[in-house]
């Protein structure tokens, strides 16, 4: 049943003009549902049609997708690890204490960068593994992480301290 009365008509929205009508107190009674309604607007069938079930879904679409937002990271770090460890492993080196060796060299290198350089640029790579190599085989006294059982590295010689 549709009333059509003026009373029932005379709900207008928020910041009308004063001309045609006066502006409605207070915030929209339905911007909740029109919010939901607009996120879930590429939903199929009743999960977007109607509100509750629009909610619902809503809330458990964006649970979801934070999950998945982790979950993204997480894949991308093992395969930036794996793609350094491999490159590593042919270069005669562990690349567990690649990163703490060269943070202590005050070379900063990130997972992404490392595997870009192991993919990219194998040179550069090898020459970063045999700085690695060195530091972490110093001892603790020369500011290394006194592990010799890491591997040798490329077998780059190296000039001078590090």
């Amino acid at each position: 049943m549709v009333f059509t009365t003026p009373t029932m008509l005379a709900r207008l929205a928020k910041h009308t003009n004063q001309f045609f009508g006066n502006p409605q107190v207070g915030p929209d009674r339905f911007w909740k549902r029109r919010g939901v309604r607009m996120m879930t607007a590429h939903f199929y069938g009743r999960s977007r049609n109607c509100s509750r079930l629009a909610m619902r879904y809503n809330l458990k679409d964006l649970e979801r997708s934070f999950r998945q937002r982790l979950v993204i990271k997480e894949d991308a770090r093992d395969l930036w690890d794996c793609r350094v460890e491999g490159v590593g492993n042919t270069l005669n080196y562990n690349t567990w204490h690649m990163r703490e060796s060269l943070a202590r060299t005050g070379i900063a290198l990130d997972r992404h960068m490392l595997s870009n350089l192991a993919i990219s640029e194998p040179r550069t790579f090898r020459a970063v593994t045999a700085i690695s190599a060195t530091k972490t085989s110093q001892g603790l006294e020369e500011g290394g992480l006194g592990l010799h059982n890491m591997g040798s590295g490329p077998g780059i010689d190296i000039v001078g301290k590090l």
